[in-house]
């Protein structure tokens, strides 16, 4: 890389790490916050957890689609500035329906899929690869260190602290696009189109990658509405849950290294990511069936495994199936399917806890890696047709 590809893949890198890691920081304690709080719901703790997805996944497109005929750097702009502002209004709320309002708006700013297409526009084709994985394994890094700074800072400053996290964080971003983002040069510029949604959602490739994206924080967002109950129910006090968290975070990092070696850049998309989603429904199996906790926190620490190597797979695979002209809109949607999926995960999960139990939540999941390994064995097959 030259110094303007490096810049470019470092400053992305960071801009998805600090926001991801305002956003993600709530997931360990927002379930019980929100029951001694507001006493709320798992049908109204999964909505606020989920509705953040729903208009992500609603705006990526668009987004993307626009940046490629506009540019980059307005979409960014604007889209930091209404994730502040939600981020502002989640933090004075006093009651669930406010808090649910800047969560919406904290979605509205709907940049993933403009940021991943950055990249592709700032680096030469052998080297996006590469950043591409850095940036993948920088959100499942924020991921993992938002499961240790969550619970600490909610014990310092309660459940505001976790959304003020997020505007700091936001406020961070707009500075670095600002003044620190690189134009490109003419001689990196990719040609603009008006977006080529349809032919992105065409490409049988791409859409088994959206789908895995999909499944992959659906599973988390759905897990996340009752693991942090679950964890206080099996023994662990709240205020000791950062340090199991950075425990597992530490350790799915190092399991999650061998998967990389030996499966990233096999020839057949199934390959790279039947692993993984075994991997995942493993995980739900043991939760399944553990009644104490090591067994649950092994579960947790296998679930993690898959789920982090997929976050830095799968942004890399769009970039390489992506087409130059096409790559806003194949990035917005890719980044519409991921937060469907928290959506989905969160909304869902919390609805069916609410009519059901714990088990019927579980078992749901696991039918869902069932059709999601269905489906990658069928385009496994459909690769080996074709090749």
């Amino acid at each position: 890389m030259n110094s303007q590809e490096r810049r470019t893949a470092s400053i992305v890198g960071l801009l998805y790490f600090v926001r991801m890691l305002g956003l993600f920081s709530i997931l360990p304690v927002f379930a019980l916050a929100a029951a001694e709080l507001f006493d709320s719901g798992p049908a109204a703790i999964g909505l606020t957890l989920g509705i953040y997805g729903l208009f992500q996944a609603v705006l990526q497109i668009p987004l993307g689609a626009l940046s490629d005929r506009f540019g980059r750097k307005p979409i960014l702009i604007g889209g930091l500035l209404v994730f502040i502002i939600g981020s502002l209004i989640a933090g004075l709320a006093q009651r669930i329906e406010w808090i649910v309002l800047g969560r919406a708006l904290q979605g509205s700013g709907a940049i993933a899929g403009v940021l991943l297409a950055v990249v592709g526009d700032g680096l030469r084709l052998e080297y996006r690869a590469r950043a591409m994985a850095m940036i993948g394994g920088g959100i499942g890094l924020a991921f993992g260190f938002s499961l240790v700074v969550g619970p600490l800072l909610y014990q310092f400053g309660g459940l505001a602290a976790l959304f003020f996290l997020a505007a700091i964080t936001g406020m961070l971003a707009l500075v670095l696009v600002l003044f620190f983002l690189p134009e490109l040069d003419a001689e990196y510029q990719q040609p603009r189109s008006r977006g080529g949604v349809v032919e992105v959602l065409r490409d049988d490739a791409l859409q088994t990658l959206n789908l895995s994206i999909f499944m992959n924080h659906f599973l988390l967002m759905a897990g996340f509405v009752v693991i942090p109950a679950l964890l206080e129910k099996l023994g662990l006090l709240i205020e000791d849950h950062a340090l199991v968290y950075f425990g597992l975070l530490v350790g799915s990092f190092f399991l999650m290294l061998p998967l990389i070696f030996k499966f990233r850049g096999a020839s057949r998309l199934v390959t790279q990511l039947l692993p993984a989603v075994l991997i995942i429904g493993a995980s739900l199996l043991t939760m399944m069936v553990s009644a104490s906790l090591l067994p649950f926190l092994f579960a947790l620490l296998i679930f993690f495994v898959g789920f982090n190597y997929l976050e830095a797979t799968l942004p890399t695979l769009v970039s390489q199936i992506a087409t130059e002209a096409h790559r806003g809109a194949a990035m917005g949607a890719y980044s519409s399917a991921q937060f469907l999926g928290i959506f989905a995960g969160g909304s869902l999960g919390g609805l069916l806890l609410a009519l059901s139990d714990l088990t019927t939540l579980v078992m749901a999941n696991v039918a869902m890696v069932g059709l999601w390994i269905a489906v990658l064995l069928f385009r496994g097959r459909t690769e080996l047709q074709k090749a």
